[in-house]
């Protein structure tokens, strides 16, 4: 054997032990466990609102508005893998929820009109610590999601006693990504802090999903209405890991 290609053998054993010595420390700071974060989140949901102002136009007596998608509450599960103490990727669902309310009311009866919406969100994340001490994390992280959504108006009329009820319901799909931060204290076994972060959501053109049909603008047939999540959110997080 030529001392050249003997050199290159013992080079690729040193590199081989090398990069195995550098990938065993990883595997054995692999940690697993899951995270369960609470809070409030605002959205956007301008179309929303645009028809709510519009149902409320058709009343045939001036009523008002009660609440317009304000900040509203947010669940998120995941499943989580650290890599180090640096490094955490994961992903899960997260469901949010707001609405809408206008209504009128005399000694005749009454009017009013509910809207509901849920989001219903699959996807993965990827954080980065900032700043770690012993107890104390800051992470930067990125989410992207697939964002399922539901969109209930119904509106109902009492006048003298008779009852009529209308109830329609949409879907939307749509992409979504998120950027936030946490500020997680460590415990033995677990973390718990705060997350507070911004969505984007691409909007979804909102059917009905009975017959399939696009809801439209009532002054433009040809501009279909959609879901926006986009907002912020903040909330509490618990992070538990498990021994596996």
């Amino acid at each position: 054997m030529s001392p050249g290609r003997k050199f290159t053998n013992t080079g690729l054993k040193i590199l081989g032990i090398t990069m195995l010595l550098a990938v065993s420390p990883a595997i054995l700071a692999q940690k697993a466990g899951f995270s369960v974060s609470a809070g409030v989140a605002s959205q956007r949901m301008d179309d929303l609102k645009y028809i709510q102002e519009y149902i409320l136009s058709t009343y045939p007596v001036e009523g008002s508005i009660t609440s317009s998608f304000p900040p509203f509450s947010r669940v998120s599960f995941n499943l989580v893998r650290q890599w180090y103490d640096h490094l955490q990727f994961g992903g899960g669902y997260t469901f949010s929820t707001t609405g809408a309310k206008s209504s009128y009311a005399d000694y005749t009866g009454y009017i009013s009109t509910e809207i509901s919406s849920t989001s219903h969100r699959l996807g993965g994340f990827v954080s980065y610590s900032v700043l770690g001490r012993k107890h104390m994390g800051i992470f930067l992280y990125g989410r992207a999601d697939a964002n399922l959504s539901f969109v209930s108006i119904q509106s109902n009329v009492n006048v003298l006693g008779l009852v009529s009820r209308i109830r329609n319901q949409y879907r939307s799909i749509s992409p979504s990504g998120t950027a936030g931060i946490e500020l997680m204290y460590k415990f033995k076994g677990f973390s718990l802090g705060l997350d507070a972060g911004y969505l984007v959501d691409l909007q979804g053109n909102l059917k009905d999903t009975d017959g399939d049909q696009d809801l439209t603008d009532p002054y433009d047939r040809n501009r279909i209405l959609t879901t926006d999540w986009t907002g912020w959110h903040l909330g509490l997080n618990a992070r538990i890991w498990l021994n596996l």
